[in-house]
């Protein structure tokens, strides 16, 4: 009976440890897929089973190895609150030199997870010795993410480097962005082209390397599709966000390029083909010059929403070019149409084109000079001919005289009466004091407060303080818009 008891015992234990170790094993692999939230719970569930062979069998030969599994699995689970008294128990009872190191990278993980590059730096230097390859790499991979918690991204990239670890070659990447070395980064991402396993790292790298060259980012991606090794969707999705760096800069050529090299590489009515589409005809709308374009730009946009599976972004944009199209009726309406195709359409010449109709349209309006000195910002080249008319026929005018630098005590007043012609709500906070309000006005619906309110003077000597005024309703954002 005594031998069937203890032949029960050590099965289930027997079976209790593989099981822990299989979630373990699984873990790994899907970490090597990228498969980062899937890989958490599997090590969640190993140090579920790495507990309950722990607690029955506190006193067997493998206790050792479910302690330091269970720490193992809390760490790179997230769990790190309840890893540490567990890796306290590892350090203080465990010796056998591949189970203490085994336990220096949990402790090294929770650092990392905790902001502790130092904490971290000293525990990894045992892994860092190993001679076990896999150990030895992934000490190297936190050691690198240390490093680029103390900011000593040369330490990091060199730590990266030397690791084996899929989230290795990605994190060389970014160490070598964050120190100033875009080139290099985008030689690395020519690595992280062989197949669906760095997806999001390859876009997200793009992005980053964009932000500081953006050349060195399209001619990455280029040599990575050279490659042709990438899914055509791939392909597309990374054109078509090239394509939209290109066209957020006003480089209407390029981007047109990557549009039109992103819909040959796809099959039609595919939601990739769509995105590229619209993204054309969205450079057709930032090189309009004039209202009358936008009438075949519309027309597109409804052709595509109409037969284009993938062009649901299209309902936007011709939401937007149709609203540009319609003539207002008042001076504050075309006003708002010109702000439209500046702000909502990006098409800085067509929104010239309609600030100067808009002037014209009603010369006597309080908003011809502020829609010419909103001209002047996005019509660089005709600027000298449009501060001439602004100050030769509204040369008295506040916003002529901000535009020039020069206070003016009706700037504020006339930006109140515009915004009660439109309608929109203004909080005024309190009046500041003269000194703070001297600054050059910035053109647009709200400027600078240059008049001294009554209640803020000081009166004569024996004579009362006015009571101040109670606040207007007012009918505009206090903070200033561009012109």
């Amino acid at each position: 009976m005594l031998i069937a008891a203890t032949a029960v015992t050590g099965c289930g234990y027997y079976n209790a440890m593989w099981s822990a170790e299989n979630h373990a094993k699984d873990a790994r692999h899907l970490e090597e897929r990228g498969q980062q939230s899937e890989a958490r719970s599997q090590w969640a569930l190993a140090a579920v089973k790495a507990e309950a062979v722990v607690r029955r069998h506190p006193r067997s030969r493998w206790a050792d190895d479910a302690i330091v599994l269970r720490a193992e699995g809390l760490a790179r689970s997230g769990s790190c609150e309840e890893a540490a008294t567990v890796i306290a128990r590892a350090r203080e009872g465990v010796t056998e030199r591949a189970l203490r190191e085994r336990t220096e990278l949990a402790a090294a993980e929770c650092a990392i997870a905790a902001g502790h590059p130092i904490q971290a730096e000293a525990a990894v230097a045992l892994p860092l010795t190993s001679t076990n390859a896999a150990r030895r790499s992934r000490a190297e991979y936190l050691a690198g993410q240390a490093a680029e918690l103390r900011l000593d991204y040369a330490a990091a990239v060199e730590h990266f480097e030397r690791s084996q670890e899929r989230a290795a070659l990605p994190a060389q990447a970014r160490a070598l962005l964050l120190a100033g070395r875009s080139r290099e980064a985008a030689a690395i991402i020519d690595r992280l082209a062989s197949g669906p396993l760095y997806e999001t790292e390859r876009a997200d790298l793009l992005a980053q390397i964009a932000i500081a060259n953006p050349e060195d980012a399209s001619l990455a991606l280029d040599r990575m599709l050279k490659r042709g090794r990438l899914p055509v969707v791939d392909q597309a999705r990374l054109l078509i966000a090239d394509a939209d760096r290109w066209l957020a800069r006003g480089d209407h050529d390029a981007a047109t390029m990557r549009y039109q090299r992103a819909v040959l590489t796809v099959p039609d009515l595919t939601t990739e083909a769509g995105a590229a589409l619209v993204g054309m005809q969205r450079v057709l709308i930032g090189r309009a010059t004039r209202r009358s374009e936008l009438a075949a730009i519309a027309a597109e946009l409804s052709r595509l929403l109409r037969t284009q599976p993938g062009a649901t972004a299209a309902k936007r944009w011709l939401d937007f070019v149709t609203q540009a199209m319609t003539l207002g009726e008042t001076p504050g309406a075309r006003f708002r149409v010109a702000e439209l195709a500046r702000d909502s359409l990006n098409a800085p010449i067509l929104a010239g084109q309609l600030f100067l109709d808009a002037a014209a349209a009603d010369t006597a309006s309080l908003y011809a000079p502020k829609a010419l000195v909103a001209a002047l910002a996005v019509l660089p080249d005709r600027r000298d001919s449009i501060a001439a008319l602004l100050d030769t026929r509204y040369a008295t005018s506040p916003y002529t005289r901000a535009f020039h630098g020069e206070p003016s005590v009706a700037y504020a007043a006339a930006e109140d009466s515009l915004a009660r012609e439109l309608g929109v709500a203004v909080a005024r906070g309190a009046p500041t004091p003269l000194r703070a309000r001297v600054d050059l006005p910035v053109p647009g619906p709200r400027g600078p407060w240059l008049d001294e309110p009554a209640h803020a003077r000081v009166p004569p000597r024996g004579q009362p303080r006015p009571a101040p005024p109670p606040p207007p309703a007012r009918d505009r954002p206090a903070q200033p818009d561009r012109p």
